[in-house]
């Protein structure tokens, strides 16, 4: 007998959602009267089962560098260990530099959920989400090579989108509504006797609406989102009888390489573990041109889904 295809939100209109805009959705405003202090508000278009991990993760590298405001500085790298489910809604954000040298600086930012019914965001500072973000300028230097290499896949409007996904949830979660997603390598299906494979995956990811600021390039932040992408790999190894599963960050790292000016971003992940509950991997990011972006690093629980995923913890 079939099952009936999960369906993760019964209580939401996802219909009747707002667009989710993820430049105004993570951007950082000032608290007036505290240093260092910001909030923003991530709507349900983000939410999975909880706030995405890539757009919490987002606001928190925007508020660092809007706390340092040095335009001479681009983000290298930035480690987020995630600490609490963070629901959609108000959060507030503590950003701390801890250097602000000649070529380089530092920043720890701690962002926490704020009680919808009455948030106030010059409250005590939490934990939710720790992110250290590493800055620095950018030179040319005899001392380079990239050792990464995209892998040779169809452009994206030659591959299948998610809808194309036999029984997918995707479609019934709201954030996979923000994203144009296409299946680059490999397919996805659910209860289906697919054997395990080798855990790599590829995708084409991009925004529903544009991230690509007036300068002509993604805000570097926003890489956060794509570079959350660890559970097709994972799939892919375990196989199509895993069924449908969640992957819940637990920490993720970005190095940034390049600043990337296409829509599209190519998304090549590789997941090396998957035991114990727990699973790991890397994802390579490249621009339409096939040109490394950023590389992400991702820990991440595995939390099977056997009814109403709204009604797990995390």
């Amino acid at each position: 007998v079939k099952a009936a295809p999960v369906e993760p939100f019964p209580d939401l209109d996802l219909d009747a959602l707002e667009p989710g805009d993820i430049l105004r959705d993570t951007e950082p405003v000032p608290v007036e009267g505290l240093g260092g202090r910001y909030t923003c508000t991530i709507p349900v278009a983000w939410r999975v089962m909880y706030a995405f991990g890539g757009t919490t993760m987002a606001a928190a590298i925007r508020a660092a560098r809007v706390e340092l405001g040095r335009d001479d500085l681009d983000v290298v790298g930035a480690e987020a260990t995630y600490c609490e489910a963070i629901p959609c809604g108000p959060m507030g954000i503590q950003v701390e530099l801890l250097r602000d040298g000649r070529s380089g600086a530092q920043a720890l930012v701690r962002l926490w959920a704020l009680p919808p019914d009455g948030p106030d965001p010059a409250g005590p500072v939490g934990n939710d989400l720790v992110v250290a973000v590493v800055l620095g300028r950018r030179t040319d230097s005899s001392l380079s090579f990239e050792g990464a290499v995209a892998p040779e896949v169809p452009d994206p409007l030659d591959c299948p989108g998610r809808e194309t996904v036999p029984d997918s949830p995707f479609s019934r979660i709201p954030y996979h509504r923000q994203t144009d997603f296409r299946i680059a390598m490999g397919e996805f299906r659910w209860g289906t006797p697919a054997p395990p494979s080798d855990p790599v995956a590829a995708s084409w990811f991009r925004f529903n609406r544009s991230p690509i600021t007036p300068e002509g390039t993604w805000d570097p932040a926003v890489l956060a989102v794509p570079g959350d992408i660890l559970g097709p790999a994972v799939h892919a190894g375990l196989g199509g009888k895993a069924g449908f599963f969640f992957v819940i960050s637990l920490q993720i790292g970005l190095k940034f390489v390049r600043d990337l000016r296409t829509e599209w971003v190519l998304q090549h992940t590789r997941a090396q573990s998957a035991t114990g509950g727990f699973a790991s991997g890397t994802a390579e990011l490249f621009d339409a041109d096939r040109r490394l972006v950023a590389v992400a690093t991702q820990t991440a629980l595995l939390r099977a889904v056997e009814s109403d995923p709204g009604a797990t913890d995390a």
